[in-house]
C-alpha cells in the first residue's frame, strides 16, 4: 500500500513539475514569438497600410507618403515594441505624425484595419490585444485634431 502512495505521489509531482516548466516556458516566449515573427508582422502590417490607404475615410494622410519605406519603419517599430531583435530608425510618433492633422476617426480606422490584418495573419487574440495594448498611448502624439 506505501509502495502505490509513493508511486501516485511521483506521478502527482511529476505532473506538477511538468505543468510548471510548460507555464514557464510560455512566460519567457516574447510577444515578438507569439506574433509570428517578422515574416508574419511584415504581413499583418503590409496588409494594414494597403488597407487603410485604399479606405476613404482613412487613406488622406498617406497621400504622398513613400509606403514601402513606412511599412518597413511600422516592421521595425513593432518588432523591438514586441521584443523582437529590431531596433526602430524612425522618427519619433508626435514628429512623424505632425502638420497631418489626423482625426481620431481615421487612428481608430486604422485600428480596424490592424484588428483584420492580424485575424488574417492567424494572430490569436491574446498576442493581438497585448500588441493594441502597446500600440494605444501612441494615440496621443498621432491623432492631432
Amino acid at each position: 500500500m506505501a509502495t502505490k502512495t509513493l508511486h501516485s505521489c511521483f506521478k502527482f509531482l511529476l505532473a506538477a513539475s511538468i505543468l510548471c516548466c510548460e507555464a514557464q516556458a510560455a512566460a519567457e516566449t516574447t510577444l515578438y514569438e507569439r506574433l509570428g515573427g517578422e515574416k508574419v508582422i511584415a504581413g499583418f502590417v503590409d496588409e494594414t497600410i494597403e488597407l487603410t490607404v485604399r479606405d476613404p475615410k482613412t487613406g488622406r494622410s498617406f497621400d504622398k507618403v513613400n509606403l514601402v519605406n513606412l511599412k518597413k519603419k511600422i516592421v521595425e517599430h513593432i518588432c523591438e515594441l514586441s521584443h523582437g531583435p529590431c531596433k526602430y530608425s524612425g522618427d519619433p510618433m508626435k514628429l512623424v505624425h505632425k502638420g497631418l492633422d489626423i482625426q481620431e476617426g481615421e487612428f481608430y480606422g486604422m485600428v480596424e484595419h490592424l484588428r483584420t490584418a492580424l485575424g488574417h495573419a492567424g494572430v490569436g487574440e491574446g498576442p493581438k490585444n497585448e500588441l493594441l495594448k502597446i500600440l494605444a498611448p501612441m494615440k496621443r502624439d498621432i491623432v492631432t485634431k
